[in-house]
């Protein structure tokens, strides 16, 4: 009797086990984490940038110094096109960029020239190509640069109001060199902040002078200081970062 029990009460159990496993919630499969792409500065970029450029001017005579040096300064707002290829943590990149500036600055002649006359430099744009070196860290690159600098030079000489003002304006070529940081946003978006340090040299003006202006044959000397920050959008053009050992 006992045994009939027992062995009634195994059946039912198997009996019952498939029905009580067919009720239970079936559990899903474990999704994989979503990994996000490794982060790589290579790439095609474009980007604005503007802040404030000053610096230092000096017009001389075919006989000597007609000004003593005086201080040009203005703002200064463009836009930058640029490519980057980044090796380990190295990144090595070409950047152009062109910008309007409003840099100006005047001073009266000095003796033995005429005190009645005022000479004086503008900067209208400034336009650099350069090569950047730079070595990332987490998300950020610090980079040096430096290249070719243009500039849309003019000057601007006034005397007596019966003589009138006369002016020129050339195109300069010099050279730059700079320091900067970019922080990557994301994968597209960075921002940057740089600084250039920028050498226009002399350039003859007033060669011949008009009328009874004295000519700037010794030169008109510029230099630049900018300072600036910025937006860049790099397209994903570029693939990952390149491992070399």
């Amino acid at each position: 009797m006992r045994r009939s029990i027992v062995s009634g009460l195994a059946l039912f159990g198997l009996a019952a086990t498939p029905a009580l496993a067919a009720d239970l919630p079936v559990k899903a499969p474990a999704l994989a984490p979503v990994v996000a792409p490794p982060f790589g500065w290579t790439g095609f970029y474009i980007g604005v940038a503007g802040g404030g450029a000053w610096g230092r001017s000096r017009h001389t005579n075919s006989a000597g110094d007609l000004t003593p040096t005086f201080n040009v300064s203005g703002g200064i707002i463009g836009g930058t096109v640029g490519y980057n290829y980044q090796v380990n943590n190295w990144v090595f990149g070409l950047e152009g960029d062109w910008s309007w500036v409003s840099k100006r600055g005047s001073v009266v002649d000095i003796p033995p020239f005429s005190t009645a006359f005022a000479s004086e430099t503008r900067e209208r744009w400034l336009a650099t190509g350069r090569g950047r070196l730079g070595i990332t860290w987490n998300q950020a690159l610090f980079y040096v640069t430096g290249g070719v600098a243009g500039a849309d030079v003019q000057i601007n000489v006034c005397g007596p109001a019966a003589v009138g003002c006369a002016s020129e304006a050339k195109t300069r070529v010099g050279w730059t060199v700079g320091a900067g940081l970019e922080y990557a946003l994301n994968q597209n978006w960075s921002l940057k902040a740089e600084y250039l340090y920028v050498n226009f040299g002399n350039a003859s003006y007033f060669n011949p002078p008009p009328g009874v202006f004295a000519d700037r044959i010794g030169g008109v000397f510029l230099d630049d200081h900018v300072a600036r920050a910025g937006v860049n959008y790099r397209f994903n053009w570029g693939g990952p970062v390149v491992a070399r050992y």
